[in-house]
């Protein structure tokens, strides 16, 4: 058995992520650059099989374009209240007017039956979350918005690679956006993309994103930089010896040192307007990064299931510890293990007292936020969820052995 801790999460960095950024360090070639990102655009169409695809600087700008060019303005919005708040604030910022639904305990995703419950005359829009890499009922709920005529977007910012009875998530509504931060599966440092099979929408799309300016060199060095820090401070050694010792004390004392950069959902905020910042293009370096990148994304699943298959092979029917539904069809890629507790301090600190690293989901329930407040509704499953999730790592590099001396130090809480 594996001794010593093996960290929460790793980027999705590598030694060619850095000699790509030097070289166009060296080139003067951080920024511009349309050849390199056409080809990602077309080789992302081929892959997942749509007619369109819009790279841009960021996965949530994507929603903004699309909530644009398909809503009315103060038409309502159906989205799930438990997601990173600036995918309320695209809402807001493209005219809608958020309507939370309430989610499922299981994939902690959208509830189907509340969505078809609350449509009615004024409802503009309905988007769905794919997460932690475990797909929604995206076939009900697609059918339920082609019945009632409405625009459907699917958030699989946390779901690349993901397929329902074999069709990529992202194809079933009108737009798919995903994400290529720092955590997710396919690293440009800042980035994301869209896809869509409707070419007026592309159109407008287009014409917008075309009208912003490349993403700044200077902030994908900085991206760059924060990427190389976070990768050498999980390097095991470094992380058995440095970095582990300094979480587990952070934790017990309430995350008051690195409490702001470990959840970065922290400080919630109402945006009635996208900020100029968030309008930039992905530039040719972004794209390059990407490119070398996607052969991975199935392997990598497969990868990250197989840990899923421990886990709740070791975790199943402990008192007092929920898990996600293990799904083999590839429509879960398990972006990470989210399994919910009551008591996930103390859960947090037994493992860690174990040697076991372990992240918290930083998520709450966006519908009771008070910057939200003008948009509150009751979600009470989202509330208690908000509360009880614990991410369990399963990026390529944690290693089994590591999956089952994490299991074992759960099954150790679950039994006291």
């Amino acid at each position: 058995m594996q001794l010593s801790p093996q960290p929460r999460f790793r980027y999705y960095g590598s030694p060619r992520n850095y000699f790509e950024i030097a070289a166009g360090v060296l080139a003067g070639h951080l920024s511009g650059g349309e050849r390199h990102v056409e080809a990602l655009e077309g080789r992302l169409c081929d892959w997942i099989g749509a007619h369109h695809s819009l790279c841009m600087s960021q996965g949530r700008l994507a929603l903004y374009l699309a909530l644009s060019g398909l809503i009315k303005p103060g038409q309502k919005v159906i989205l799930s209240p438990y997601t990173i708040f600036d995918v309320v604030n695209m809402v807001v910022c493209a005219g809608g007017h958020p309507l939370f639904v309430d989610i499922e305990p299981e994939t902690c995703n959208i509830d189907p039956r509340r969505v078809r419950e609350l449509i009615d005359a004024e409802t503009g829009a309905v988007i769905v979350t794919h997460l932690h890499g475990l797909a929604c009922d995206i076939e009900e709920i697609a059918e339920i918005c082609r019945a009632r005529g409405l625009p459907l977007i699917e958030d699989a910012a946390q779901c690349l690679g993901g397929r329902v009875g074999g069709r990529p998530v992202g194809t079933f509504g009108d737009v798919g956006f995903f994400s290529f931060s720092l955590n997710k599966n396919v690293n440009t440092l800042y980035g994301g993309f869209l896809i869509t099979d409707d070419d007026a929408l592309h159109d407008r799309m287009r014409a917008e994103l075309d009208s912003y300016p490349f993403e700044a060199g200077g902030m994908l060095l900085k991206r760059a930089a924060k990427c190389l820090v976070g990768d050498i401070l999980t390097v095991p050694p470094i992380f058995q010896i440095l970095t582990f010792p300094l979480l587990r004390t952070d934790f017990l004392h309430d995350g008051r040192i690195f409490g702001k950069f470990l959840q970065p959902e922290s400080s919630p905020q109402l945006l009635t307007e996208l900020p100029e910042r968030q309008k930039r293009r992905m530039t040719a370096l972004q794209a390059r990064l990407a490119l070398h990148q996607l052969d991975n994304i199935e392997p990598d699943a497969r990868t990250r299931l197989s840990y899923a298959r421990i886990y709740h092979e070791g975790l199943s029917g402990l008192p007092g510890i929920g898990l996600p539904p293990l799904r083999e069809d590839g429509s879960h890629i398990y972006l990470a293990f989210p399994i919910q507790v009551p008591n996930r301090d103390r859960l947090v600190r037994h493992v860690m007292s174990r040697g076991c690293d372990v992240r918290v989901q930083s998520f709450t329930n966006a519908a009771s936020l008070p910057c939200f407040s003008v948009y509150a509704r009751p979600c009470p499953q989202a509330e208690l969820t908000a509360d009880r999730v614990v991410l369990l790592p399963t990026y390529p590099g944690y290693g089994e052995r590591a999956v089952k001396k994490l299991i074992a130090a759960i099954r150790s809480f679950a039994s006291n």
